[in-house]
């Protein structure tokens, strides 16, 4: 028997104070699939369709969870084009979460397509690692003007739609790049001092905290070289634990789809 939110409300006696939003969502996918199942004449629905129709169900419910925004002032920046949904396979046991949209991510609407974007797919190729396999996503979703580090109301308002990106993906491990994504999980953290340390949210998702792609552009001579080690280091810890959790996630389909180059 298939319960709907409003079954369940009544069945307790609507004892609920708040559903949260996600927990809607994943109702609402339910009754999306079952109405989908009619389509093979109420057979199970075959994996690789239920997983299509799982990814593009909950990609658009991110979209109009971003679009909707207006918690701070960033989305009303003269600096500010597009909002920057994460993207990527919404199944992954890989999450990976930077600290903001710069230029051309918030001309593209895109995270991750700029320098640091090009080095950081890299850094996933190297490792044999599709980027469109896991997924990547910003701690805010507004180009900050200047490209300077957001500020704490910004990352409060933005931080709904982080936990509800985690809530839906529920990935097994997280990479988090750079000194904001690191204060989302360990407040007060400091990146140089806590990277390559693991961490753990809401105690049960590992997390990996490693320096941001944008932070290894700026360096130079043997601190450059360190530094790219270090995070090489922390990506093959994450990267491994990930497999560990998760053995059978093929993070490439095709190895020679993965463009080293890029």
């Amino acid at each position: 028997m298939s319960l709907t939110i409003e079954d369940i409300k009544k069945f307790f006696g609507d004892t609920e104070e708040k559903i949260e939003p996600e927990v809607e969502i994943l109702f609402e996918l339910r009754s999306v699939l079952k109405d989908r199942s009619k389509e093979f004449e109420n057979r199970i629905i075959p994996k690789e369709t239920e997983d299509i129709i799982k990814q593009e169900f909950l990609q658009k419910k991110i979209r109009e969870k971003v679009e909707a925004c207006k918690n701070c002032s960033l989305v009303f920046a003269d600096c500010h084009t597009n909002k920057v949904p994460g993207e990527g396979c919404l199944l992954t046991p890989l999450m990976l979460i930077g600290e903001a949209p710069g230029f051309d991510e918030d001309r593209l609407g895109r995270p991750f397509v700029g320098k640091a974007g090009q080095l950081l797919t890299r850094v996933l190729n190297k490792s044999k690692i599709d980027r469109k396999r896991v997924y990547i996503t910003n701690i805010i979703k507004c180009r900050p003007p200047n490209n300077r580090n957001p500020f704490p109301k910004e990352i409060s308002a933005c931080k709904d739609i982080i936990e509800m990106e985690i809530e839906l993906i529920k990935p097994k491990v997280i990479i988090a790049l750079g000194a904001t994504a690191l204060k989302f999980f360990k407040e007060g953290g400091s990146i140089t001092r806590d990277r390559g340390k693991w961490l753990l949210y809401k105690d049960k998702i590992p997390v990996m905290p490693t320096f941001h792609p944008a932070y290894l552009l700026r360096q130079q001579g043997k601190h450059l070289v360190r530094t790219k080690w270090e995070v090489w280091e922390d990506f093959q810890a994450a990267i491994q634990r990930c497999k560990e959790l998760e053995p059978n996630y093929p993070f490439f389909i095709n190895e020679n789809d993965i463009q080293c180059d890029a």
